[in-house]
Order: C-alpha cells, then sequence, then structure tokens
C-alpha cells in the first residue's frame, strides 16, 4: 500500500485531505504541520507521494520540495503542490522547485483521486526500476568479480616463456576483455620449439574457456616429446569431448627444429601461412589440410602433417583469421593475397605493422575479431636442452603384426606407447614416431599392399590412392610385419659412431619394394617419405629386394 505524506499548516486541510485519502483507499497517512517537520517525517517514514501546501510559515513548501525530493535520491517520489494561487509566476515556481503537479482548494474528491492515481503508477514503475537497478547493479558486479576469478586463473594457466618472446614476433589483440585466439610456445625436448596458433569460434570468455585445457595437455605433451601428429590427435579428441557441437578450434600445430631450418605442420582450418626468403620471394604457401579441431570423432579425424625447409633468414608468418578478414569500403575483403603483399613488400614487416596496416585498410574502425599475428625469422634455438634421463642399460623391442593387427587403425600410437616406457626416448620420440609412421606405411602399403605412390601425383589420384589402400586393406587375410627397436647399434653400422645409435628395423614378407616405387608424391605433396627419414637420420638402409628398411637414430 501506497503511503502519502501530506504537508499543511492548517488542521483543517491536513483532515479534510486524509478523510478524502482514506475515502479513495489510501489508509497510510501521515501529516506534517509545516516544512521542516515534513523533512524530519520523510526521512523516518519514507513516503511514496507528497501533499505539499505552497504557502505555510517558516519553511515554505517551495523551499521544502528539493529538500524532500532529496531524501528519495533513487527513486522517483511525485511530490503534488496544493495551493489556491492560480497566477503563472507561482505556478511556474512550483515547477522549478521540484513539483510535479498541483491540487487547488478548495478540493475536488474526483480530480484528487485522478491524480493520485497516476502519481501512484508513475511511483511504482519508479521502485520497480530501482529494484531492477539493484539486481542489475549486483548481477554486473558479480560478472565483473567472476570475470576477475577467470582472468587470474588465465594469466597463470597461459603464461608466457623466455623462448616466445626471444624467438617469436607476437601481437594478439583480443575485442573483448578475453581472448579466443590461443598462441602457445613450448621447447622440444630436442632443441627445438613447438608452436600452437589457434581460434576458437566466435569471441569472448565463451570461445576463450578451451585454451586452458588445451594449454595444460600441450605444455604436457610437449615436454614428453610427442610428434605433432600425436598432439593433433590428442588435442581434437580433448575438444570434441569437451567442446558443444556449435564450437571448435582453428589451429595450425608446428615443431621447428633445433637448426630452426625444418618445421613439420598440422593446420586445420587455419588462413594460409607463408615462408618468404631473405630476398623477399616467397618459398612457400602453407594451406590448412584439415579440419578444425574439434569437429570430427576420433575414427574421422586425420593427423597427417607436412614438413618444410626453410634456411636462415626466411621468415613464416602465421595469423588468425581477424587479420585477413579486414573490409576496405571500396576495396572489399582484405584476404589472404592482401596480407602476403604487404608481407612480401619488405625486408622486415612486424607484426605490429601488419596490424597497423590492416587498420588503416579499415578506415581505422576496431576489427570484428580477435587478432593473432606470429612472424619466426629462420634461425637455430640456443637454449641448453634439458637431458636428466639416459639409456643406462641395452634394450630391444620386437613386435610382430599379423593382418589383424595392421588392420588397427591406431596401429602406431599402440606402438609408441611402448616405445614411450623407455627412459630417454623422449628427447628424440617425435622422430622416432614419424620414422615408424614411414617405415611402418611403406611397408603396409608397398611392402604387402603393393601400391604405387606415383598414383599420388595428381589430386584425384591422391584419392584414388588411399580409397585403393582401404579397399586392399580391408581384404587382407595374410601378411605379416616384423618391427625391432634396439640399443645400442650392435652390427652393420657404416656410419663411424656407433654410440648413441638407435635402430629401428622394419620388415615384412610381402612382395617388397625399390625406392623408384617411392617415386612421385611421396617426396613432393606433402615433403614426407624417404627422403624426409634420410633427413631426420643418421643412415637408412633397403635391403632384402625392399622388404627390409633400417633406419638409425641418434639418441
Amino acid at each position: 500500500m501506497l503511503k502519502v505524506l501530506i504537508v499543511d499548516d492548517e488542521e483543517i486541510n491536513r483532515i479534510m485531505l486524509a478523510e478524502m485519502l482514506r475515502e479513495a483507499g489510501y489508509a497510510d497517512c501521515i501529516e506534517a504541520e509545516n516544512g521542516i517537520k515534513a523533512i524530519e517525517k520523510a526521512r523516518e517514514y519514507k513516503p511514496d507521494i507528497v501533499l505539499l501546501d505552497v504557502i505555510m510559515p517558516g519553511m515554505s513548501g517551495i523551499e521544502a520540495a528539493p529538500l524532500l525530493k532529496a531524501t528519495s535520491p533513487e527513486c522517483h517520489m511525485p511530490v503534488l503542490f496544493i495551493t489556491s494561487l492560480d497566477d503563472e509566476e507561482s505556478l511556474v515556481r512550483c515547477l522549478e522547485c521540484g513539483g510535479d503537479d498541483f491540487i487547488s482548494k478548495p478540493f475536488e474528491k474526483v480530480i484528487l483521486k485522478a491524480k493520485l492515481a497516476a502519481h501512484a503508477r508513475s511511483r511504482r514503475q519508479s521502485l520497480e526500476i530501482k529494484d531492477k537497478n539493484r539486481s542489475l547493479t549486483y548481477f554486473q558486479q558479480e560478472v565483473e568479480r567472476n570475470h576477475r576469478i577467470v582472468e587470474h586463473i588465465f594469466d597463470n594457466a597461459l603464461t608466457h616463456n623466455s623462448v616466445e618472446k626471444s624467438y617469436f614476433d607476437l601481437y594478439s589483440q583480443p575485442t573483448t576483455q578475453f581472448n579466443g585466439d590461443l598462441f602457445l610456445c613450448e621447447k622440444s625436448p630436442s632443441g627445438g620449439v613447438y608452436l600452437f596458433v589457434g581460434d576458437f569460434t566466435s569471441h569472448g570468455l565463451a570461445s576463450a574457456i578451451g585454451a586452458i585445457p588445451v594449454a595444460q595437455s600441450f605444455s604436457s605433451m610437449t615436454k614428453r616429446g610427442l610428434a605433432v601428429e600425436e598432439i593433433a590427435y590428442r588435442l581434437n579428441a580433448l575438444l570434441y569431448s569437451l567442446l558443444p557441437v556449435d564450437m571448435f578450434c582453428v589451429a595450425a600445430i608446428i615443431e621447428f627444429t633445433q637448426k630452426g631450418d625444418q618445421f613439420t605442420v598440422w593446420s586445420g582450418g587455419l588462413p594460409r601461412m607463408a615462408l618468404k626468403t631473405s630476398d623477399n620471394s616467397l618459398r612457400h604457401t602453407i594451406d590448412a589440410q584439415h579440419m578444425p579441431l574439434g569437429i570430427l570423432s576420433n575414427d574421422e579425424f586425420e593427423q597427417t602433417c607436412q614438413v618444410f625447409h626453410a634456411q636462415a633468414g626466411d621468415t613464416l608468418l602465421m595469423y588468425t583469421d581477424g587479420l585477413m578478414e579486414c573490409q576496405h569500403p571500396i576495396h572489399g575483403l582484405l584476404g589472404e593475397e592482401g596480407i602476403e603483399a604487404w608481407f612480401l613488400a619488405e625486408a622486415s614487416v612486424s607484426s605490429d605493422t601488419l596490424v597497423k596496416k590492416a587498420t588503416e585498410y579499415r578506415g581505422g574502425l576496431p576489427p570484428d575479431d580477435d587478432l593473432t599475428v606470429v612472424q619466426f625469422s629462420c634461425r637455430p634455438f640456443e637454449f641448453e636442452i634439458a637431458r636428466n634421463k639416459r639409456i643406462e642399460v641395452p634394450f630391444t623391442l620386437s613386435f610382430h603384426l599379423r593382418a589383424g593387427h595392421i588392420k588397427q587403425a591406431k596401429l602406431i600410437d599402440h606402438l609408441m606407447r611402448i616405445v614411450n616406457g623407455v627412459p630417454g626416448l623422449a628427447v628424440i620420440r617425435s622422430e622416432i614416431f614419424t620414422v615408424l609412421t614411414e617405415l611402418t606405411n611403406n611397408a603396409i602399403e608397398h611392402g604387402l599392399l603393393g601400391m604405387c605412390s606415383q598414383m599420388k601425383a595428381e589430386p584425384e589420384g591422391f584419392i584414388e590412392y588411399y580409397e585403393l589402400r582401404a579397399e586392399r586393406l580391408a581384404k587382407l587375410t595374410e601378411g605379416d610385419i616384423w618391427i625391432d627397436i634396439s640399443y645400442p647399434v650392435k652390427q652393420n653400422v657404416t656410419n663411424t659412431g656407433q654410440q648413441g645409435l638407435l635402430e629401428i628395423a622394419v620388415r615384412d614378407n610381402g612382395p617388397g619394394f625399390t625406392e623408384t616405387t617411392l617415386k612421385g608424391a611421396d617426396d613432393q605433396a606433402f615433403g614426407r617419405g624417404l627422403a624426409l627419414v634420410r633427413e631426420l637420420s643418421e643412415q637408412v638402409d633397403i635391403t632384402d629386394g625392399g622388404n627390409k628398411t633400417r633406419v638409425l637414430l641418434k639418441v
């Protein structure tokens, strides 16, 4: 029920008004005989509406009105002047001092009731707004508190290290408080560096929430020296299980060798990367080959990587789509071609410069999406390699794979779980994974299935190759592959230094193959094959008519 304060120096007027109000349904009335008393009563009882006489001894209604209004600073409190004055000047003064309406003497019940009902509505609306503002203020404070907590967690979970600052030119700009883009940089056990450049769907807190599990998992896997293929597979499985169906992470995972002149790339949906020479010519463009992380199930996911070579002084450019999606009012979308033109225009174009150019291209407007730009000037990484564990005793791991084993989708992952149990191999785990993958696939595809890599020379042939591979593998009922991994090397070593060499030998009982069988797409389409194995290894021998390949890796 609304509370009404009646202020009049004449008692008869207060009694008449109080009775009229009770008849109109306003039973909760407070009375005051002058302006000073009215202010005291207003502070004590918090009225909803004030009926205020204009002319009173001491403090007049015009003097009291603003002070009465001040007792309700958070909510509108209507003040209706009681007056017999009818000159314009007096009425204007009443409105200027804070009055909202007038009630003329002598009082008319119908007019009084109608005006009270109208101002009661405005009072109720004001009270509702006050409650909503209080709720919104509380909600805002809770949001700010939660943001501070999340920001604290992010700052501790996503720490930047000295490798990033020393070797990479990074620019990162979120459109909101939280960044949906993610840049991670970790040392590898072999002295190189792993990178993760990612862009979660949309931007803000919702898109950034996946960064913490990815960062923790990435850090753990890189410390163990996992291959890029393994990292991509496990991060995809993690995000597939965590993210809702309408969210995913566009990403590139890269591993640089210690010399900085070779890098392995898994790219899922990230804009085209560019590698330029020291004289500003384009050495490679690297298009994404896969779907983003978090979309495909484990069985559907493709973890094939690309391997590229660089020279000292080359520069690799990586960025998220917030950079290339800049719009010019006349020229339209900037695109990958526009960024590459800027990148190749000068010998040294910093990431910050590229972002400034993009801002000018947009006409100074803020970006619509988070921005991340990373550049690496190819050179050796110069930091100490942790070698806390050594291979203390000689060992040999032997595997005999039959047709049923060979058909398993994640065959290499099963083998690597066993290999990873040997202390001291973490430093070359990535190399072991790559060599084991290549040799086993060669034994399956060329040794047992009789496939020829020249089919992959054209895009159509590439698809046909893997369709035929799947068909022949499904029909495979007989066939054996033997894998032996041993340390140290025992015999038949043409390399002069036996000490510290790990031997991986893969043998099959198929028709065998020659290096000619492997020529074509194996060495061109994705930079893989025996050429890659030779670069990673100290020695490669193909014997027994192509049925056996033996590789020596330096530990």
